[in-house]
């Protein structure tokens, strides 16, 4: 089985213009997240789509779901609840996933954000063939501006060599079973510190490969990102 994941229980905070968490502001009568709901359907190869929201969204997203998805693309996507934290978001959704449809060894799941709506079906079609070859799997783009390192935020303490950094991006994506038990393996204190989906990998000093993003997949933190997504769909519209 093949399983896209997306984490939409956040409440960012760094768009100011808005009061309710970005994934849910509408552009042209549809919320942030149903586009990149739309993208992720584009590829066929998802058995199902389980999307985890804060349950104040639930019953809104749902019937955005059903007004605008045709019956087959609605069928695959499930709602579940997000947790307090992203680590509690992502084991939800592979709980939801297990008592679902059980678990076999060469289940794969994609993990993206809510708010990376352009995500390209070549990027997730990359991290599907990926994960199946090599068990974890990080979206990133080689860094093209010079990386500054500060430790105390005000002098520079390092720059280093551009041609082996990259900025992350998402979906993350892996063997299910591997995710899973890499999960179970967390102590407390780290999950208390988790931000991002591949540091699961690297807690547990699990190799995690590299595929190639793009930076139209960039992901909505401020209201200058915001204006950049409204101005993109306004062409499609």
């Amino acid at each position: 089985m093949i399983y896209g994941a997306m984490l939409a229980g956040g409440v960012g905070r760094r768009v100011k213009s808005s009061k309710i968490p970005k994934q849910f502001i509408e552009i042209n009568g549809l919320p942030i997240i149903f586009y990149t709901l739309k993208n992720m359907l584009k590829v066929k190869s998802f058995d199902y789509i389980y999307i985890a929201v804060h349950k104040d969204y639930v019953d809104y997203l749902q019937n955005i779901i059903n007004k605008n998805l045709i019956k087959e693309d609605s069928a695959k996507v499930r709602l579940i609840l997000g947790g307090k934290e992203r680590i509690d978001t992502i084991h939800n959704v592979t709980d939801a996933i297990v008592n679902d449809n059980g678990l076999n060894e060469n289940d794969i799941i994609v993990i993206h954000d809510s708010v990376r709506p352009f995500v390209t079906e070549k990027i997730l079609n990359d991290s599907i063939e990926c994960a199946a070859k090599h068990g974890a799997v990080v979206t990133a783009l080689p860094a093209s501006d010079t990386i500054i390192h500060s430790v105390d935020k005000k002098i520079v303490s390092e720059i280093p060599d551009r041609s082996i950094v990259f900025h992350g991006q998402a979906p993350d994506s892996f063997n299910l079973k591997k995710l899973i038990d890499m999960e179970n393996n967390l102590t407390v204190e780290q999950k208390k510190i988790i931000v991002g989906t591949s540091q699961i990998c690297t807690f547990n000093n699990v190799d995690m490969y590299l595929i190639e993003g793009d930076a139209i997949n960039f992901k909505i933190t401020t209201d200058s990102d915001l204006d950049i997504v409204r101005n993109i769909l306004s062409k499609e519209k």
